[in-house]
């Protein structure tokens, strides 16, 4: 079911890979989510996990997705992936970019996180554990979620990207 292997990030991981790993390590029982938002693109899926109680489109409430992994991890590391390529664009280049994208109904490149200093993936850490006890999860669950984060990133980057 990895499929890592398809060449979308030869010098990093998919975010979505990540969020697959670290799930996999610590809320299996949402492995049904994260292969559910597989479905859609980057874009979609950060929009579906970040509208809050607007709308209900993974089937079940925020107050059900606040004490769950799958939004904490990938909204987090979608950011730092945005952020590294830059990809931080004013309000009339990302309208354009939208109205083309559906226009062509393409699918977006996937977001990608480069391989990580040790410095990122304590900031990434941290990050993680920020968010994850904001959305009410117990500290210690908030740790061990935040753990496996740094745990796989450092797997991704144990190819000499240490710093």
């Amino acid at each position: 079911m990895d499929d890592t292997g398809t060449g979308y990030a030869p010098d990093g991981d998919r975010v979505r890979d990540v969020v697959r790993d670290v799930v996999a390590a610590v809320a299996p029982e949402e492995l049904v989510v994260v292969e559910g938002l597989a479905e859609f693109d980057d874009d979609t899926v950060v929009r579906r996990l970040g509208q809050g109680g607007k709308r209900d489109p993974l089937g079940f409430g925020w107050g059900d997705a606040a004490a769950m992994v799958t939004p904490v991890v990938w909204l987090i590391l979608d950011a730092a992936a945005k952020k590294a390529a830059g990809t931080a664009v004013d309000g009339a280049v990302s309208g354009t970019k939208t109205l083309l994208r559906k226009a062509f109904r393409k699918r977006e490149k996937e977001a990608v996180l480069p391989p990580p200093t040790d410095d990122r993936v304590a900031e990434l850490r941290q990050q993680v554990l920020d968010a994850a006890l904001e959305q009410g999860l117990a500290p210690a669950r908030a740790v061990e979620i935040a753990d496996a984060v740094a745990k796989r990133l450092k797997r991704t980057g144990s190819d000499g990207a240490a710093g």
